[in-house]
């Protein structure tokens, strides 16, 4: 779909950022975070210049404005039709003719931050495919451009274990011996449970110190992983603290949500296992590894919690909703073990 040719000329002049809405001129509505839990968001119209980890520029009708990112609850603009079309793709779980889409959509935007989302998509839906090679690569495209990215919720992470993959394992040995640090976050993630953990965990350890504090605190989360067998309550109940804290946002707190959900399994709360693990389907679905693995994850809790409705629903759920996930298998094979046991 093009950008609107015809735009508003009556102009609201635009008023200091923390007020009411704001209006001007605009193609694109910019939602700010309330100042306090019961203001209302402030919307400001004008034309989105760039957006990127660290400001977004927007030109007004009374000259440009830098807007913090951390600031920003959202951005409504116009997409073509064809990224609109991937989306539906992406969201009805098509996630190969999605990532298709979005690579042929690419060429075709001219707008260096709807660029990079339409990469982030990409990601995602390549990630949703099993192409973990080509997320990765496609991921590193939009820090190369804007280190401090918003779109951390496209990195693809490993958040449980894979069948090993001669491809993928080089790729990711490549990535770790990069010099940025999402390279070496890849990196070290797809490597930490192959032959190459104790140099994944190193390169892990030192990202926890990374500037960045999205990176940090992945880093940290992707260590979670070597310590759910041996994690207290207490280091549980501190993750789920860190998690909460705000440093990560949106769908980037899948994968992490997945970790907490399992250390609880762990500890035979599988109450508390089977509420966390439940989140990342809810609210995340299109972040298909993990919400499939949630599910499965979640299914296992309720049934040894004594469940086994419950935990039947939930199977059926990663099995219907994500049969083409790794843990589709697991999944049935533990619906069956229900079964079974019921007609006993």
């Amino acid at each position: 779909m093009p950008r609107r040719a015809i735009l508003f000329t009556l102009v609201l002049s635009l008023i200091a950022l923390g007020g009411s809405t704001q209006w001007c001129a605009a193609d694109d509505t910019v939602t700010l975070r309330p100042a306090s839990p019961n203001a209302e968001p402030t919307k400001v119209r004008g034309n989105v210049i760039d957006y990127t980890g660290q400001v977004l520029t927007l030109q007004t009708a009374s000259g440009q404005t830098s807007i913090p990112s951390d600031k920003i609850a959202s951005v409504e603009t116009d997409y073509a039709s064809d990224v609109l079309k991937a989306r539906q793709l992406l969201d009805e779980g098509k996630s190969s003719e999605a990532a298709r889409m979005f690579a042929a959509a690419y060429p075709g935007e001219r707008r260096p931050w709807v660029k990079r989302e339409i990469l982030a998509l990409e990601a995602l839906a390549l990630q949703n495919a099993g192409r973990y090679i080509e997320a990765g690569n496609a991921f590193l495209k939009i820090v190369a451009e804007d280190p401090q990215t918003i779109h951390f919720d496209a990195i693809p992470l490993a958040w449980f274990s894979l069948p090993p993959h001669f491809e993928r394992d080089r790729a990711a040995r490549g990535w770790m011996e990069m010099s940025s640090p999402y390279a070496q976050l890849l990196g070290a993630s797809w490597l930490l449970s192959t032959s190459d953990r104790s140099q994944a965990i190193q390169v892990l350890g030192n990202l926890r110190r990374s500037k960045i504090p999205q990176i940090s605190l992945l880093a940290e989360a992707q260590l979670w992983q070597t310590k759910i067998v041996t994690a207290s309550q207490a280091d549980v109940q501190q993750w789920q603290r860190q998690l909460d804290a705000g440093i990560l946002r949106g769908a980037a707190l899948a994968g992490p949500t997945l970790v907490v959900g399992k250390a609880w399994r762990q500890l035979d709360n599988d109450n508390q296992a089977a509420l966390t693990l439940m989140r990342p389907p809810i609210l995340y679905p299109n972040h298909r590894p993990v919400a499939a693995d949630s599910l499965l994850q979640a299914g296992r809790a309720l049934e040894r919690a004594g469940q086994s409705d419950e935990a039947a629903r939930v199977l059926r759920e990663a099995i219907e909703q994500y049969g083409d996930q790794p843990a589709r298998q697991e999944a049935e094979i533990n619906l069956k073990r229900i079964a079974s046991s019921g007609s006993n």
